[in-house]
C-alpha cells in the first residue's frame, strides 16, 4: 500500500465517522423534540423502531442516554450522562436508569413517560392512540408483541 492509498483510506474512515456522528446528532435532535411534548421525565428510542438505545429528557432537557446491555445471563440499562463517556450505573429497568439519571442531575422526578417514535397506523398497541409501554416498562429491549400475529 503507497503512502497515497494509506492517506486515501485515513480519509474514508474519517468520512464515515463524520456521516456516522452527523446522523447520531440529527436522531439525538429528533428524539429531544418528541421529548420536548413531555413535561416531566421521559424517555424514547435513539434510531425508530429500535429500543436498545433511549434518549432520556425532562421538558425536552437532555439528562442521557440508557442503552440495554447483555453480559451473558444478566441483561441491564446502563446510564450515562449527557456531555459524558462515562457510565454512572446500570439498571433492571429502563425506567430505573431514567431516574438514576434524573437524580444524577439534582432532580427528584419520579415517574417516566415511554414517548413512542411514532405510532402504528391502527392508533397504538391497545387501540387507544397511545403507547402503553409494556415492553420498556420492565426493561425489555423489545416492543410488546403484537397480538394480531
Amino acid at each position: 500500500m503507497t503512502e497515497l492509498d494509506r492517506a486515501a483510506v485515513a480519509a474514508l474512515r474519517t468520512a464515515r465517522v463524520t456521516v456516522v456522528n452527523a446522523e447520531w446528532h440529527l436522531r439525538e435532535e429528533q428524539a429531544l423534540g418528541r421529548l420536548a411534548r413531555t413535561g416531566g421525565l421521559a424517555c424514547t428510542p435513539l434510531f425508530p423502531g429500535h429500543f436498545v438505545i433511549q434518549v432520556v429528557a425532562i421538558g425536552g432537557r437532555p439528562l442521557g442516554r440508557a442503552r440495554h446491555h447483555r453480559d451473558g445471563r444478566r441483561a441491564r440499562w446502563v446510564a450515562v450522562p449527557a456531555g459524558t463517556a462515562h457510565e454512572i450505573g446500570a439498571y433492571r429497568t429502563l425506567h430505573g436508569a431514567a431516574r438514576a439519571l434524573a437524580r444524577h442531575a439534582g432532580l427528584r422526578r419520579r415517574r417516566v413517560t415511554d414517548v413512542p417514535c411514532g405510532l402504528p397506523p391502527d392508533g397504538g398497541a391497545d387501540g387507544s392512540g397511545r403507547s402503553t409501554g409494556r415492553g420498556l416498562a420492565h426493561g425489555s429491549p423489545e416492543p410488546p408483541a403484537d397480538p394480531k400475529r
